[in-house]
């Protein structure tokens, strides 16, 4: 009986989402692909097409990007190398480096980034960050400095979040604790999430001042009671390490 029925339904759901294709003006792409793999590409429209309207935006535009890497995961770089070869400008080598970099690809980052590090963006910021995150990646925390603090001079008005984390991680690493934990304490002040106050507290107890380490988590995991659900959600990763740390 269930043989003989589920054909038909997926038929249907499969006739439904070729009409909201057309009523609603996406890609014919997406006809072909309901029509030659029903059940695979009804659940990938429902992910990338149909997910983010109905989640309000966000999470569903992430969710979208990750399945999207699963089922083509060389799509966005094919996409970013076409747009860069096409016009390698500051922007385009910043996403096109970054996938790369994202991808493990080092070698060919490097190589984005040096070309376009170049006349007027010699000093680009986010290429420079960029450029310190390879170093980094690549086990030389003090190429990552070099890079950072060369970044602070040619741009001193220049702010980043995740910026400032590398170069407090980067010090760190290289072994300059004193400057690591000041840059620790000021990036945590303002870093959107958990993971500066946390590597803060990783490095603290790294330095010897176990109360100073056991003080931040407490606070952090205090704060996070106090914080709104979905924020606790989003933390939800360093916010067990917190407490895993607590109880060891």
């Amino acid at each position: 009986m269930m043989n003989s029925i589920s054909p038909f339904w997926v038929l249907i759901a499969q006739a439904l989402l070729v009409v909201h294709v057309l009523v609603t003006g996406r890609s014919r792409y997406w006809i072909l692909l309901l029509l030659f793999l029903p059940l695979i590409g009804g659940l990938a429209y429902l992910i990338m097409e149909l997910l983010p309207e109905w989640s309000g935006g966000i999470r569903g535009q992430r969710a979208r990007r990750e399945f999207g890497r699963v089922i083509n995961p060389n799509g966005r770089l094919k996409q970013l190398a076409a747009a860069w070869e096409q016009s390698p400008n500051a922007d385009n080598a910043r996403h096109y480096s970054t996938a790369l970099l994202d991808s493990g690809r080092f070698e060919e980052a490097e190589s984005i980034i040096n070309q376009s590090l170049s006349g007027l963006f010699s000093t680009e910021p986010n290429l420079l960050q960029i450029k310190a995150r390879l170093r980094f990646e690549q086990n030389d925390p003090a190429g990552a400095v070099e890079v950072l603090d060369r970044l602070v001079r040619e741009n001193p008005e220049f702010r980043s979040p995740e910026g400032h984390l590398l170069l407090a991680r980067a010090l760190e690493q290289a072994g300059q604790t004193d400057r690591a934990l000041h840059e620790y304490r000021s990036v945590s002040t303002y870093f959107p999430g958990v993971e500066a106050r946390y590597r803060l507290a990783m490095a603290l107890a790294e330095a010897g001042d176990a109360q100073a380490s056991r003080a931040e988590l407490e606070h952090i995991l205090k704060d996070a009671r106090l914080a709104p659900a979905h924020f606790r959600k989003a933390q939800a990763g360093w916010l067990r390490k917190a407490r895993s740390v607590l109880k060891s």
